[in-house]
């Protein structure tokens, strides 16, 4: 994986209004299947995360767009997300590489705390959790597929769209689009001419997984008659 770190950098103070000269530390957190996550640490102690998708990670660009339009979806509906600062879908950009810059999450994780925990505690926590699923599952889609800004899907050559239209939202600023679910795009899957979505019925849906399956066996019965 290949990208300019100095770009990324530059990307990132200009992102939460710093100078360059600011930063402490800037350096690799994590690294996991499908990104590498960076850090940049100022001196006043505040810090932004900067993720990186590798090249192979699919989709590509839709992946990013619809990560990106997600979060911000749901920190509409008042779901606690980190805030977005910058972000880039495609490697046509000074880094490089698509990108996706945001805040750091302070906190523990929950399984290197749980075993310390008093059952009172333990049951905040769940109420907690449960009252998060709650609040997701009240909010009403009009298709299945993934969450996108409307820009972003309107700049993509014949891909289909069905509005969201929300209170929380201004009017058709996002939209369902593709699924970005990696069974659909990987194994040379991102050519196969299927609906990824969006969906506007459970039988659409199943209709174009079962189209995706005959196409894969038949490619796969192919390659063993050429073998």
């Amino acid at each position: 994986m290949v990208f300019d770190a100095r770009a990324l950098l530059q990307i990132i103070v200009e992102s939460v209004n710093k100078q360059i000269d600011a930063v402490s530390t800037f350096s690799k957190i994590a690294e996991g299947g499908s990104y590498r996550i960076f850090e940049a640490v100022f001196e006043d102690k505040s810090t932004a995360i900067a993720r990186l998708p590798y090249p192979c990670t699919l989709p590509q660009s839709f992946g990013i767009a619809s990560e990106v339009a997600t979060m911000q979806f749901l920190r509409l509906h008042g779901i606690p997300i980190p805030q977005l600062y910058a972000w880039a879908s495609s490697a046509e950009n000074a880094v490089g590489s698509a990108y996706m810059i945001m805040a750091k999450v302070e906190g523990q994780e929950l399984e290197h705390i749980w075993y310390g925990m008093s059952v009172s505690e333990r049951m905040t926590m769940m109420e907690k959790i449960v009252e998060m699923e709650q609040r997701l599952f009240q909010i009403q889609l009009p298709a299945s597929g993934s969450i996108y800004h409307k820009i972003f899907l309107d700049s993509q050559e014949g891909i289909d769209q069905v509005p969201i239209e929300t209170a929380y939202t201004g009017e058709n600023e996002f939209s369902i689009g593709p699924s970005n679910e990696y069974l659909w795009w990987y194994g040379h899957r991102d050519v196969m001419p299927v609906n990824r979505g969006p969906c506007q019925s459970i039988r659409e849906s199943a209709k174009a997984g079962v189209l995706l399956t005959r196409i894969r066996a038949a490619l796969r019965g192919c390659h063993e008659i050429s073998r």
